[in-house]
């Protein structure tokens, strides 16, 4: 058929959230998968789940995936970029806003 346009491939309209900032740690959503802790560090994702099976980063295991309190990533963060977060519960030397 002339001039139909062809059913669109591209993907764009699908839900699917934007990758995590390490400098924006207010975006993190409450609980993180292996695969979006490794995206932060920039390490491979077995990285992560290797790290969790020594200990050296708590995580629970959900069906076949790993999921991480944010809580337990900050530490891993150098503390040059930790300087530069916003206040909020990630940054304990600021006072959280709305809190006293």
């Amino acid at each position: 058929m002339l001039g139909a346009a062809a059913p669109s491939t591209r993907r764009d309209d699908l839900s699917v959230p934007p990758p995590l900032s390490l400098h924006e740690p207010q975006n993190w959503p409450p609980v993180l998968s292996a695969t979006e802790v490794a995206g932060l560090l920039r390490v491979d994702r077995q990285t992560i789940v290797s790290m969790i099976g020594r200990g050296e980063i708590p995580g629970v295991k959900v069906g076949k995936q790993w999921r991480i309190a944010p809580e337990d990533v900050w530490p891993l963060i150098p503390a040059g970029t930790r300087a530069r977060w916003p206040p909020g519960p990630w940054r304990p030397d600021l006072p959280t806003p709305g809190q006293p």
